[in-house]
């Protein structure tokens, strides 16, 4: 069985972890710092619980989709709750509650601008397009060659993607008023950037807030964490915390170990850096 050390021990990490143990790999997670779960942190301080990374979840058909892939459910690891409202919104001198049912969210548009929700179903509509599009060919590909965004799936729908627009002048197509159209472009700062330099294509993002909703975990969004955390051992990951990589063990160009701030040291077949 070929060894396999992950250096960090984030969500990516763990998932990672997960996917290898099931393949048969020999796999262990080696972490600086006291936890797992990387940015998705909390602290706790007299009884009380505080988020440290991610204040809300999105897509949860991304985090079913994992779970199933080791024939688990995300319900058996936390209770997941929509929320309503799904966050407030702060634009100008205005204050809006974003309702998650959507007969509410186009009326709360009708009233910002007149005629913006039969707009608003057009732009729904082309979203989801862009989000089954965007699942069903490409953002699962290992992306290893450009030629794989190449696919006959992607080609059809290349003109429907809109990628050679910006997502401010995408907004501007279909509204007028200058509080909606912020209130539709905020999403791209989840992407690390604005609506002017994120695609057009990120308007699926719209259609995962508005339809897919808000959703949160009881107890904190650290129980997603816990959950990889705790489905990376039932799968025989060994997990190693307080425990910083402070170098590399070369050997015909290949890292033949890690050198860690203990003085331990671990072989393995492969390293992956979760960092």
């Amino acid at each position: 069985m070929k060894k396999v050390t992950i250096i960090g021990g984030g969500l990516s990490s763990l998932s990672a972890s997960c996917y290898l143990a099931k393949n048969n790999f020999d796999v262990t997670i080696v972490e600086k710092n006291n936890s797992l779960g990387g940015r998705l942190s909390k602290f706790s301080e007299n009884g009380f619980t505080f988020d440290m990374g991610p204040s809300w979840y999105w897509m949860p058909d991304v985090f079913d989709s994992f779970f199933k892939d080791f024939e688990k459910k995300s319900s058996d690891y936390f209770d997941l709750v929509r929320l309503d409202p799904s966050y407030k919104f702060f634009v100008e001198d205005k204050t809006f509650d974003v309702p998650a049912n959507l007969s509410s969210f186009l009326n709360m548009c009708e009233s910002i601008e007149q005629g913006s929700s039969t707009n608003l179903k057009k732009f729904l509509d082309d979203a989801k397009l862009k989000y089954d599009i965007s699942f069903k060919s490409f953002i699962n590909l290992p992306n290893l060659s450009a030629f794989e965004y190449f696919s006959p799936s992607v080609l059809r729908y290349i003109l429907s993607l809109d990628l050679l627009s910006n997502l401010r002048d995408y907004i501007s197509k279909f509204f007028k008023s200058k509080q909606l159209r912020l209130l539709l472009e905020f999403p791209s700062m989840f992407l690390g950037g604005s609506p002017l330099n994120t695609p057009a294509l990120y308007s699926l993002m719209n259609y995962a807030d508005i339809v897919g909703g808000t959703w949160y975990p009881m107890g904190g969004m650290y129980r997603i964490a816990e959950s990889f955390e705790k489905l990376s051992l039932e799968l025989g990951v060994k997990h190693i915390v307080n425990e910083e990589v402070s170098g590399f063990n070369i050997n015909n160009k290949s890292i033949d170990s890690i050198q860690c701030s203990h003085s331990k040291i671990y072989k393995s077949d492969v390293f992956l850096a979760g960092a």
